[in-house]
């Protein structure tokens, strides 16, 4: 089966299926296939999607754990750059979130215009102040452009990784579909539809998410910094060796 960022053309919309390995986990080689790929679509309405039961389970802790404090920063430039670029898409984007979206997986689903996940045991949301960890400018600023304030609170700082039926009812998931299949051709009607307009989605959409890209841009700096620093100290650097070798032996 091919690797990294796979298109499909469905009626008019085209399916990006993320199969970059390792659960999709963001890690340098990842963001740019996913940048890559989604610069290519030029406006056509766009479905993106995981692998199996993982949409995408975050930042890749195991490789980015190996990075010196300049790579790293690279890294978060990248990253940044990349949310970004899903956020303001000139085009109909919707997530079919097939499986687990934790952290910058989730993220990565609220970046997206609409969010179609699947019924079944699986996990969405934001643990990153669990694990000792603050946020990104990014990571704060599209939830908060997504979330009813309340939800966003509770989505941010209390860690808790949601069933899909409850991230259904707080907003993170728009509706859900019985099985992938049926999600897949959700999300494909849902694009299609919206983009029968593309100038003009392009244009309301830039109006949209307009405030958070401002926000963001204003925050980056200070989030970012703040991020990192936490990112490099003794107690995160501990939880996350923790964390890497639950993983280890998970696999």
């Amino acid at each position: 089966m091919a690797a990294g960022l796979v298109l499909e053309e469905r009626n008019g919309v085209r399916v990006a299926h993320m199969r970059f390995g390792r659960g999709n986990a963001m890690n340098p080689e990842m963001l740019d296939g996913l940048a890559a790929g989604l610069e290519s679509a030029g406006h056509q309405p766009t479905v993106l999607t995981g692998e199996g039961k993982i949409f995408s389970a975050g930042l890749d802790l195991v490789s980015l754990d190996a990075l010196d404090r300049d790579d790293f920063e690279d890294f978060m430039t990248r990253f940044s750059a990349t949310m970004l670029q899903v956020l303001t898409a000139p085009y109909p984007l919707v997530a079919a979130v097939n499986g687990h979206a934790v952290a910058g997986g989730c993220v990565l689903a609220l970046a997206c215009d609409y969010r179609i996940g699947v019924e079944g045991d699986y996990k969405i949301g934001m643990n990153e102040l669990a694990h000792g960890l603050s946020l990104p400018a990014v990571a704060s600023e599209i939830p908060r452009g997504t979330l009813a304030p309340q939800t966003y609170r509770t989505v941010v700082m209390s860690g808790v990784l949601m069933e899909p039926d409850i991230a259904t009812q707080v907003g993170i998931l728009d509706m859900l579909a019985p099985d992938a299949d049926a999600c897949l051709d959700q999300a494909c009607a849902l694009a299609r539809e919206q983009g029968k307009s593309p100038a003009a989605y392009a244009a309301v959409k830039s109006g949209v998410v307009g405030p958070v890209v401002g926000a963001i841009k204003g925050m980056r700096e200070s989030l970012d910094r703040r991020f990192i620093d936490i990112w490099f100290s003794e107690a995160a650097s501990a939880a996350r060796a923790r964390t890497i070798e639950k993983l280890k032996d998970k696999g």
